[in-house]
């Protein structure tokens, strides 16, 4: 397993508006009872020891609730974009050989799928969990990319990288349709179909 210390850790990017969904979606209540975040970082937890979570100013109640199990960042720059979340996160990374990056929306990636894009991260390789040929969420990321994302882009967090390291991606199949679903309107964690098609994908 490779968080030890020194070895693969979780970046969980929690620092968005929800302006599509139209309030906070974080705080969603799930069927389980759990909050959307809550179920996130429940599933992350148990299998990284090493792990940041990404909020925003103004959060430091949901800093309070979490600071105890998570190293909590907060980017200044979040309203700028995902990069600039995961630019914030990167510089708590110490000796991290890599880092998975989940999205706090996406509560339903198995932790299957978290424990193989973990396991097969090495610090030279990019990993993307791919379902029915579309990729998803979460991926991977090895401390040599660190430096480049390092220097924000906005909105387009890894995909630029991603685009342009073809040859160091990974794309790990995985029998999972969570890693292309997410939450952006209200209700759709009651209607989604994993026939949807995925919103989004930083890479």
């Amino acid at each position: 397993m490779n968080s030890a210390a020194g070895g693969i850790g979780c970046i969980v990017l929690a620092a968005g508006r929800s302006r599509r969904f139209g309030s906070d979606k974080r705080l969603q209540r799930l069927p389980s009872g759990r909050t959307l975040l809550e179920e996130t970082l429940a599933v992350v937890e148990p299998l990284f020891v090493h792990r940041v979570l990404v909020l925003r100013p103004g959060d430091e109640n949901l800093a309070k609730e979490f600071h105890t199990a998570w190293h909590v960042v907060m980017a200044e720059d979040a309203d700028r974009g995902m990069g600039h979340s995961l630019a914030a996160a990167l510089a708590h990374c110490g000796d991290w050989q890599g880092a998975v990056i989940a999205l706090a929306d996406m509560p339903w990636v198995a932790p299957s799928t978290h424990a193989a894009v973990r396991d097969a991260l090495s610090a030279e390789r990019l990993v993307v969990p791919c379902y029915g040929g579309e990729r998803g969420n979460p991926v991977g990321i090895g401390r040599a990319f660190f430096p480049t994302l390092r220097q924000p882009a906005g909105d387009t967090g890894a995909r630029e990288l991603f685009k342009s390291r073809a040859a160091e991606i990974l794309r790990l199949e995985v029998a999972d349709p969570g890693i292309l679903r997410d939450l952006d309107i209200p209700g759709q964690d009651s209607r989604w179909e994993p026939t949807q098609t995925p919103k989004k994908s930083p890479a």
